[in-house]
């Protein structure tokens, strides 16, 4: 791997100054095999298996983050976590102490890693209290410390709220974990939740956690386009990105967070890597195909083509 991401940034050194190693390497609990390549069945002990597959993604990170650092120390290289704030469906001890669990185990473990090079006390704690027993060399935990990125990328679509009891509109994810519908906020065809000031709270917790710029990488709004003689007026696209570019910038300017960048998701329809759909869009541009590979692919503007070239 290493190899690999010493021929890209040798290759593109001269024109590319930001770079990320793993794409949100947070998704490792939820996509196994997506993510790691892994199947169920190749172990006794899944977990194991996953939290050692996560330390070896971790330390090949680490090593192109330093080969990348020696070939041009002005490199600009981070990591890529999906973001997806939990927040506490009540204020319930229990339910606050679930959604803190949540938020350690589902991000902070990965960013620490990154950021920190280090283990966190909770990921130890964890392990030792499953007998979750990794292979670990002295030469791995020196690689994470000599291998820390110098920002974070995040993609944002949504929040989510965690329950420590069940309810009606709750989904079991783990012993004592509820994932539970928010009154608070709407949410999409898909039933991700719609919640641009989770953005700037977003950004907030990560900074005061790491104190490192961050670079908003993926936000966008999968979405059914219709079209009507001949045009796609996605003005649920445009509120959605509008009410969250403004939340950015309320995190920049009133909170003082250092939000370097922000990349759209995305610039033309492609198939949704979260669903497997065509018709889930999320691009400016309308592309002519349906779930069954039907159409001519054609490129059609979108009405937020236009509004985001002004933005």
């Amino acid at each position: 791997f290493v190899n690999y991401g010493k021929v890209l940034v040798e290759r593109f050194k001269g024109r590319v100054k930001y770079w990320i190693v793993c794409n949100q390497v947070n998704l490792i609990p939820t996509v196994q095999f997506g993510s790691l390549g892994i199947y169920d069945d190749q172990a006794e002990n899944m977990e194991e298996l996953m939290y050692q597959a996560v330390h070896h993604e971790l330390v090949a990170s680490a090593l192109a983050v330093k080969k990348g650092h020696e070939i041009n120390p002005d490199f600009q290289i981070g990591c890529m976590l999906a973001m997806v704030p939990f927040y506490a469906r009540t204020c319930r001890p229990q339910d606050e102490i679930a959604a803190q669990i949540a938020m350690e185990h589902r991000l902070y473990y990965y960013g620490d890693l990154h950021v920190f090079g280090e283990y966190p006390s909770f990921m130890k704690a964890f392990q030792k209290e499953r007998g979750i027993v990794l292979d670990i060399t002295k030469e791995d935990l020196q690689y994470l410390k000599e291998g820390c990125v110098d920002y974070i990328g995040i993609s944002y679509y949504m929040s989510s709220t965690i329950s420590s009891i069940e309810t009606d509109d709750s989904i079991k994810v783990a012993e004592g974990f509820y994932v539970a519908r928010n009154p608070y906020v709407e949410k999409s065809d898909w039933n991700w939740q719609i919640d641009p000031q989770g953005l700037r709270y977003s950004l907030n917790l990560l900074h005061q956690r790491y104190h490192k710029p961050i670079f908003v990488v993926e936000n966008g709004f999968g979405a059914y386009d219709k079209m009507e003689n001949g045009e796609i007026h996605d003005q649920y696209r445009i509120k959605y990105l509008k009410a969250h570019i403004l939340e950015m910038k309320k995190a920049m300017v009133l909170d003082g967070i250092p939000v370097m960048g922000y990349t759209p998701w995305g610039c033309i329809d492609l198939v949704s890597a979260g669903s497997g759909e065509m018709e889930k869009r999320y691009g400016f541009i309308y592309v002519d195909k349906d779930n069954l590979g039907n159409g001519t692919l054609e490129r059609k503007k979108k009405d937020s083509f236009a509004w985001y070239k002004k933005v």
